[in-house]
This record gives structure tokens, C-alpha cells and sequence, in this order.
């Protein structure tokens, strides 16, 4: 909409000068040009299928977003500017589209009544837990999608999902492999250790001055200023424009009546079902025997059997067989026509039907319960209808002066006072903020990756809108910018003065280390022995597992690095501790394994080897995929 009033508006003298100019590279070019150029709108092309710079920008977008809500605070928009990150993800959408073309060249498909049970279990559809239509629908209609529209996305998503799902599902361990694993796994080690903490020379004298700027000369990167920007904005929102009057009563009449199906529940039915699967291409015969065959359960269900164990017993309907049958509660235009005909025509005096036909063979269905239909009277539904009549009142007028806000800075996009000035809007500022994003509107990844753009940061031009939600926009230009600077050196004077002398008293830790390894490679020295005469403790830590944190998480570490030594021998080395240094002596390892009765641990372990092991099936699926298809990229396009 905001794009389209520039359009609209670009007549008279304007429009004649745009013109005059594009007339020019068109008499060189050729006309021919503007009808190819939609080629360098392709940043990958799959087989015979293309992937659009516009398909990969809605898609990378999403995703920012849901690693922002996903992150929160750690989010840090920076990453995800970088020309990887985004190749990263076309890479993803290559996969996805190769997924596509293959469930599609198999012919995978998903029936009805996974869809329908698939989409009852989503909880943002739920109301106190089940599913709900008015919710439904609702929550379709807040994203601007169909419900067609919905339910074909829905369905491509599991088709595709259904491949690489077979591949993780039919992973396995051997016994060889459970065994290994936890050999390695659950590995002890026996060892002592002699902890040597960072150590103060009381003689030495601080740091001298030119020591200092040597240092601070050597490292220049490390006393940056972060780059950042003040910005100046003008905000947009919708809930900031007044609600206008109410409409007259029989506006809201005859608007109630138009959607009376949204203020009215329809009539639901608790349901149960038995699938005599049939395939389509049956013959006559036996498309016979399937409805005999559907027909005596039902005469066994109308007997007085349970409807449940029958189901249990003869349904070939996987996901809800389990269940006894149950489809939870349903509404109309969920199922199959033929299917609701005969559930609607049920009664609790009479709850089981005959069988019925669809395209998955023959169901017998069975009434459990039911809701009648409820909703609200015009005088219930009355405030509702104001509000919402408002509401779109109110984002008329937003879109009105939104469009009107794009074209006052297209008439200038060098300052935004001319458009405060005739909207009423108030100039604000936010910053200073780094590319990681500051406070208030700069928490916003978006308004973060506007501000440093090169529109705005090079070309001291507005920005493009930024939306920041439902009807609520920004535009923003630089007002201050900070570069990149090395701090001068008295700011940070005191900082390296402490590094330094932290480098001196972990270097003199760590020439005490080498003392004492030096002492004990003495034949007839005892850890013991010279550990006293220097006053330090050893630390015996007999059975250690890798998740130990005793004497010191990082030795922990490299103890179960270093190689097991020989048989009445030991390994002993200088490793580093996390404040200090360390001497190790390695005495012994002991491989892993499964106690007696550890049923959990062992299926924990193969669960973990199995999934590692169908990571990396699916990736090698991937990757054949990738090397029996056509894929080119035009990297170049995705800056």
C-alpha cells in the first residue's frame, strides 16, 4: 500500500523528468532488457524450479524474527548481516525444494484425517485445550491466509517431513556399537594433581610506562570502540490514531447478519471411526468384500460390542486405531462431504451408521456425544462490532497517512521535519547504539539493520519503512554516527596494567609447574615429597567420569585428553587450570560399561547413538539428493 502511492502520486512535471531519464538507458539497452531482467531476480535455480530473491528475503525475515524471539536479549543482529548467514540459509531452502521435488516424484500424500487431527492438535487453534473453529479461523485470518491456503501449506510440510522422518525412524544401534560407545562414555580415570594458583611477585614493580604503551601499541583491536549511531525517527502506530465515532445501528445489523458465523458456534460432534482401507484402483470384487466387511462391524457394534476394542482390532486407520477410533470432537467442513452427511445423520438413540464410502475406503462411524450450537445475540455481539468497525476505521487512516508519510520523504529524503510538521508527528531519537542493538525502538533487529545500512549510513538518506508489527512503521536517518576508535591510551592505561600484571602471576604459576614437573622426572622423587617442600596440597581424584568438576572443570578436560599410559606406568604433564596451572599425574583408565539391570541408561545411550547416526543418514540424503539434481546459486545476488 505504501509502495503503491508513489506510484499513484508520480504525475505532472515529476513524473515527465522520471521519464526523460529512464528514456535514455532504454534507446541504449533495448527493450528487451526490461522484459529479461526479471531473470536477476533468481538467487538459486533447482532442477527446473527457480528460488526468487523475493521468495529468500520473506523467508530469511521470518526466520530473524523467530531467532529473535527465540534469543531475546543474546540475539545479536550482526550475525545474521553477514553474507554466510545468509547463504547458510538459501542452502536450507535448496534442501527444502529438493525435499519437495522428490516426496512429489514418489508420491507421498497425507489423507484427510491426518490433516484433520494434525490440525485439531496445534494448540494456538485450542480453546481450554480443544480445538476451537472460531479460533481457528480467527487466528488464519490475523496472518491474511485461507484456510485453503493454510491447509495446503499444512499438508506440504508433513509430505515433506515424512521422507526425511522415515530415515530417522529406521536408525539403529548394534550391540557392538552400545558397546564402544559406553566404553568411551562412561570411561574412569584415576589421577592426582598438584594445583598451583596465579602467583603475586611482591618485588616487582608496576608496569612501566613504555611496557604499557608496547602493549597497548600490539593490540590496538583490542581497545576498540563498538561503531555507533544516534538516529532520529518518525513513528507511525495505529493504536496512536483516535477511534472515530460509532456507526449507526443498522450499519451494525446488517453487519452482524453478514457474519453471523462468527458470533455462532456450530453444532459439534464427539466421533469415533473404523477405516476399511480400500485402494482406489480396486476392483469391483473387492470394493465388495471391504463394505461386507465394514458392514458386519457395524452390525457387531450395533450388537452391543465395544466400539473401541473394535476399532482397536480392525481399523486400518494407524493414528486414531490406537485410540479406540477417537477423532476428537469435529465440525462441519472438516471432513469428507460423504463422511459428514453421515455423522450429522447419526443420533445419540442411534450412534453407529452404516458404512460410508470416501476416498480411503469405508468408515463405520460412531456418535459419542454432542454440543449444540451456541453463540451471541446482536445485543451480546453489539460492542464487538463497534470495536472492530473502529479498528478498521482507524487503519484506514493509518494507511492514509502512511502513504502519505512515503511521500513526503520521497519529496526529500534528506531530513524528516517537513513530514513532522504536516502529520503532527513528533521527532524522536534513539541511541547511541551498536550494530547489537540498543534500547527502545533500537531493540528492534530490523530498525538496527536500517540504521547501519548503506542507504542511511553512507548516503545520510531516510530509510525505507520499517515495520515494527500490525500497522505501526518507522522511518529513521542518521543523526550522529560514531566509527569504529581506538580508546586513547589514558582511558585504558589502568585496564592493561592489570592484564599485564595478570600475564606476569600466571607466568610465574606456571614456572613453579615446570619446577615441580622437573623435580619429580628425579628418580626417587615423590609427588608427595616435593609437593610439601613447596607447600601445595595433591589433590587424589580416583574414578573420575568426564562430568567431574573436582579438582578443576578445565584439568578435568585435559586429563581425559591426554593418552592412557602403559601398564605400571603413568603420564604426567603441565596443563592449565582455570586460574592457574596444574600438575597432572595420570595413574590409570578404566573403559566403561553397562552395570547389570541398567535398563534406562542403555536405552538412553542407544537413543543417543541412534540419533547420531540418522543425522547423519538424513545429511548424506541430503547430500545425494544434491548430487543427483541440477543446482545453481547466484551467490552474488543475495547482497
Amino acid at each position: 500500500m505504501v509502495l503503491q502511492s508513489i506510484r499513484d502520486r508520480l504525475t505532472g512535471i515529476l513524473a515527465i523528468f522520471i521519464l526523460g531519464i529512464l528514456v535514455i538507458p532504454f534507446a541504449f539497452v533495448g527493450i528487451n532488457s526490461y522484459f529479461t531482467a526479471s531473470g536477476e531476480n533468481i538467487v538459486a535455480r533447482v532442477n527446473d524450479r527457480d528460488i526468487t530473491f523475493t521468495d529468500f528475503t520473506r523467508s530469511y525475515t521470518n526466520y530473524r524474527r523467530r531467532m529473535q524471539s527465540m534469543l531475546g536479549a543474546s540475539f545479536d543482529p550482526a550475525q545474521f548481516e553477514s553474507l554466510v548467514a545468509r547463504r547458510q540459509h538459501l542452502d536450507a531452502l535448496i534442501d527444502e525444494e529438493l525435499l519437495r521435488q522428490t516426496t512429489q516424484s514418489i508420491k507421498l500424500e497425507v489423507d484427510d484425517e491426518r490433516m484433520a487431527r494434525e490440525i485439531r492438535s496445534i494448540p494456538s487453534f485450542q480453546l481450554d485445550g480443544e480445538f476451537n473453529l472460531d479460533v481457528y479461523l480467527a487466528r488464519l485470518a490475523s496472518q491474511q491466509m485461507t484456510v485453503k491456503q493454510f491447509e495446503r501449506d499444512l499438508r506440504a510440510q508433513i509430505i515433506m517431513s515424512q521422507l526425511p522422518n522415515s530415515v530417522l525412524s529406521s536408525s539403529i544401534t548394534t550391540d557392538s556399537e552400545l558397546r564402544e560407545f559406553v566404553a568411551l562414555q562412561d570411561q574412569k580415570r584415576d589421577f592426582r594433581t598438584v594445583l598451583v594458583p596465579p602467583m603475586r611477585d611482591e618485588n616487582a614493580a608496576q608496569p612501566e610506562a613504555s611496557v604499557i604503551q608496547a602493549y597497548y601499541d600490539a593490540n590496538p583491536l583490542s581497545y576498540q570502540t563498538e561503531e555507533m549511531v544516534v538516529i532520529e525517527y518518525l513513528e507511525l502506530n495505529v493504536v496512536d490514531i483516535p477511534a472515530g465515532s460509532e456507526p449507526d445501528e443498522d450499519f451494525l445489523k446488517t453487519r452482524f447478519e453478514q457474519q453471523k458465523g462468527r458470533f455462532i458456534s456450530p453444532e459439534q460432534r464427539l466421533v469415533s471411526h473404523i477405516l476399511v482401507e480400500l485402494k482406489a484402483d480396486a476392483d469391483e470384487a473387492s470394493k465388495e468384500t471391504a463394505r461386507q466387511q465394514a458392514q458386519d462391524i457395524a452390525q457387531r457394534a450395533r450388537a452391543g460390542e465395544d466400539f473401541a476394542g473394535l476399532a482397536r482390532e480392525f481399523s486400518d486407520d494407524i493414528g486414531s486405531a490406537q485410540f479406540g477410533g477417537d477423532l476428537g470432537w469435529m465440525e462441519p467442513d472438516i471432513m469428507s462431504q460423504s463422511f459428514e452427511d453421515a455423522m450429522y445423520g447419526l443420533s445419540l438413540e442411534s450412534p453407529v451408521s452404516d458404512p460410508v464410502q470416501t476416498g480411503f475406503g469405508w468408515h463405520v462411524i460412531q456418535l459419542r456425544d454432542l454440543r449444540p450450537a451456541s453463540g451471541m445475540s446482536y445485543e451480546e455481539a453489539r460492542a464487538t462490532l463497534v470495536r472492530e468497525h473502529q479498528q478498521e476505521e482507524a487503519e484506514r487512516e493509518y494507511l492514509d497517512r502512511a502513504d502519505r508519510l512515503v511521500d513526503l520523504i520521497y519529496e526529500d529524503p534528506t531530513n524528516l521535519d517537513s513530514a513532522a510538521l504536516e502529520l503532527g508527528l513528533d521527532v524522536r531519537y534513539a541511541g547511541p547504539f551498536t550494530r547489537s542493538g540498543g534500547e527502545g525502538v533500537a531493540a528492534n533487529p530490523d530498525v538496527v539493520q536500517a540504521a547501519f545500512s548503506d542507504l542511511v549510513l553512507l548516503q545520510s538518506s531516510v530509510s525505507d519503512p520499517v515495520d515494527l508489527g500490525d500497522d505501526h512503521i518507522v522511518m529513521l536517518r542518521i543523526s550522529e554516527h560514531l566509527p569504529v576508535a581506538v580508546k586513547p591510551l589514558d582511558d585504558v592505561r589502568d585496564e592493561i596494567a592489570n592484564r599485564l600484571q595478570t600475564d606476569a602471576e600466571l607466568e610465574i604459576a606456571r614456572i613453579k609447574v615446570e619446577t615441580l614437573l622437573a623435580a619429580l622426572a628425579e628418580e626417587g622423587a615423590e609427588l608427595e615429597a616435593i609437593s610439601e617442600q613447596s607447600g601445595y596440597e595433591v589433590i587424589d581424584t580416583p574414578l573420575a567420569t568426564r562430568r567431574n568438576f573436582i579438582p578443576d572443570r578445565t584439568v578435568v578436560e585435559a586429563v581425559f585428553r591426554l593418552k592412557a599410559p602403559a601398564e605400571g606406568e603413568t603420564v604426567t604433564m603441565v596443563v592449565e587450570a582455570q586460574n592457574g596451572y596444574a600438575l597432572v599425574v595420570l595413574a590409570s583408565v578404566t573403559p566403561g560399561s553397562l552395570e547389570q539391570g541398567a535398563t534406562l541408561n542403555e536405552l538412553q545411550y542407544k537413543r543417543q547413538i541412534a540419533n547420531a547416526a540418522a543425522s547423519i543418514e538424513a545429511t548424506g540424503l541430503m547430500r545425494q539428493l544434491r548430487e543427483n539434481a541440477s543446482v545453481e546459486i547466484y551467490e552474488d545476488r543475495l547482497k
